[in-house]
């Protein structure tokens, strides 16, 4: 949960800076803290067991995400030494955990060795950030941020030629109920932010409305909607037992929990300018992040270990759910109102929701829904 702190810091940043360059600095930020919780979520799924080693190491990259979270908000500015040394911090621990699991248990080394350098370089790269001019750091922390994402797609890639690297890699791509729950669990506090944004937006209004209370109620409805999409189709399925849709099962998060987090900043912004005309750059914003989210999830339908008579069912949801998210990109072209741009909005995102809320009845009952 510490990381709760960290995304908000980040959906803060992008919430403020609504322009190119913030949602650089937002995208930058959050694929490394997605990738952070990732790599530590993986460790503890496979090698991590209920002991004190285990515990220490927990709290120890606890410490290291709130000290990333206190810099998150200024990363590109003043607090860049001291966020690149907070992520340095937490990748060296990963890169102990990782060379020790190689050492103690020989099986394990074929993947433990290029994980532990690989963190190890990222590590290295941003401590050394803190020594450079700014121009040069954001080159660094790119070519750390480049390892982190490409090193577990490079191990599949040349997997061919080593047999007992790829023994560990289908072993440790085995995804388990937990693991699944895990992710569960990352995108209800990526959720969460939408929420949070709504609150923060009727926060900031020194006086309510019907107006104000109007778009905060569309703007929970997008809450909902995300969230009955996602848990409707997604969670607590794990991907087919092959290791190129769990690849993508992982890796499809990524701009799901990201589109979803920030369509809190948009949300945020929508309501704070309740009453007023809506800037393009927010419009902008609240529909590209919500149709990433919903084309994301329509991708990890496609992903899913499902029985043979979902598949259809699932392949028809996924289609609608992608198609309607490009339709609420082209709402940026619009002039339309805040509330009826956030109505047509979650109009949209409801469609698919319905959809899979009727075929889960007559087709499978109210039992299975616990309807009866």
């Amino acid at each position: 949960m510490v990381y709760v702190l960290l995304i908000a810091e980040v959906a803060h940043h992008l919430a403020t800076h609504v322009d190119a360059t913030g949602v650089f600095e937002s995208t930058f930020l959050f694929v490394l803290v997605w990738l952070a919780w990732l790599n530590g979520t993986l460790y503890h799924e496979l090698h991590g067991s209920n002991d004190i080693r285990t515990r220490i190491f927990t709290f120890a990259q606890m410490f290291t995400v709130a000290a990333m979270a206190v810099f998150a908000h200024n990363a590109f500015g003043e607090g860049a030494r001291g966020f690149a040394l907070s992520f340095a911090a937490y990748q060296l621990i990963l890169t102990y955990l990782w060379w020790r699991t190689g050492v103690h248990d020989p099986d394990h080394r074929p993947l433990s060795g290029p994980y532990s350098l690989t963190f190890l370089v990222s590590a290295l790269l941003f401590a050394g950030s803190t020594l450079v001019e700014d121009d040069v750091r954001i080159w660094m922390w790119g070519v750390g941020l480049f390892l982190s994402v490409t090193a577990p797609l490079l191990l599949f890639v040349v997997r061919g030629r080593y047999p007992a690297a790829q023994a560990q890699i289908e072993r440790s791509m085995k995804i388990t109920p937990s693991a699944v729950e895990r992710f569960d669990l990352f995108t209800i506090i990526v959720l969460g932010e939408v929420i949070v944004g709504v609150v923060r937006g009727v926060a900031g209004h020194h006086s309510l409305s019907w107006t104000v209370g109007g778009i905060a109620a569309l703007g929970m409805l997008t809450a909902i909607a995300l969230w009955w999409l996602y848990f409707d189709f997604v969670s607590h399925r794990a991907p087919a037992n092959r290791l190129g849709p769990t690849y993508a099962w992982l890796y499809f998060h990524l701009p799901a929990t990201m589109g979803i987090a920030a369509a809190g900043a948009g949300t945020l912004n929508v309501v704070e300018h309740a009453g007023e005309p809506l800037p393009s750059e927010v419009r902008w914003l609240l529909v590209v992040t919500v149709a990433l989210a919903m084309c994301s999830i329509a991708l990890l339908m496609r992903t899913l270990r499902l029985p043979e008579g979902h598949r259809g069912l699932y392949r028809t949801a996924g289609i609608l759910t992608g198609t309607l998210g490009l339709v609420i990109v082209l709402l940026g072209f619009s002039g339309l109102a805040t509330i009826p741009l956030l109505a047509t909005v979650d109009f949209l995102l409801l469609v698919p929701v319905l959809f899979g809320f009727k075929v889960w009845v007559h087709k499978f009952g109210a039992e299975d829904l616990n309807l009866a």
